[in-house]
């Protein structure tokens, strides 16, 4: 009865020592979470705001240089003359991997064509996409600036610059000769 006794005895103290850690690691848990809620919701937290101790001048400067960053705009172009991915597409004879460079060489071929849309005052950033497109629909809706421009031939631009620059589908060497003979007819008006 008593060797009993004592091994009930061991197994309390493995119990109360197994259960006293899980309590100190959930505690521990759940102070560090605490701690870091409380530190991500803090003002300077761990952060530190730019121009921190800087001179009053200084602080002001970097705000309105870092308040000018969302007026720079800019178009790269995508695809180099010898860039040598184009050797990929005539090289390859499975085209269809290599739609990407369609859509590079389409949105590049804008720049190519002597499409006289930065000369007018409406749409002054010539390399900007959205203003591309804004132009053709000010084409399409009016009929002042290119009398002998055809809305079906702004339709077909239109249709292939959306599909190049925003489509998920397919735009293939067909689809860009498409686009490009119309970019072409167009700025032969």
């Amino acid at each position: 009865m008593a060797s009993s006794s004592n091994w009930l005895s061991g197994v309390n103290v493995v119990l109360v020592m197994a259960y006293g850690s899980l309590v100190f690691v959930l505690l521990f848990i759940f102070v560090k979470r605490q701690i870091m809620r409380f530190a991500m919701k803090s003002r300077r937290g761990p952060h530190v705001p730019v121009g921190h101790n800087a001179p009053k001048d200084l602080k002001e400067e970097i705000d309105i240089r870092l308040s000018r960053v969302q007026d720079i705009k800019y178009e790269p172009q995508l695809l180099a003359d010898d860039d040598t991915r184009l050797l990929q597409l005539e090289t390859q004879g499975n085209q269809s991997c290599y739609n990407y460079l369609y859509r590079m060489k389409a949105l590049d071929a804008i720049r190519a064509s002597e499409i006289p849309f930065h000369a007018e005052g409406r749409h002054p950033c010539s390399l900007l996409g959205k203003n591309f497109r804004s132009y053709l629909l000010d084409l399409r809706n009016t009929s002042t600036p290119f009398k002998g421009v055809g809305k079906a031939l702004i339709d077909t631009l239109l249709d292939g610059y959306e599909t190049a620059r925003y489509g998920t589908g397919v735009f293939g060497q067909s689809e860009y000769l498409r686009y490009q003979e119309a970019l072409s007819e167009l700025a032969t008006v």
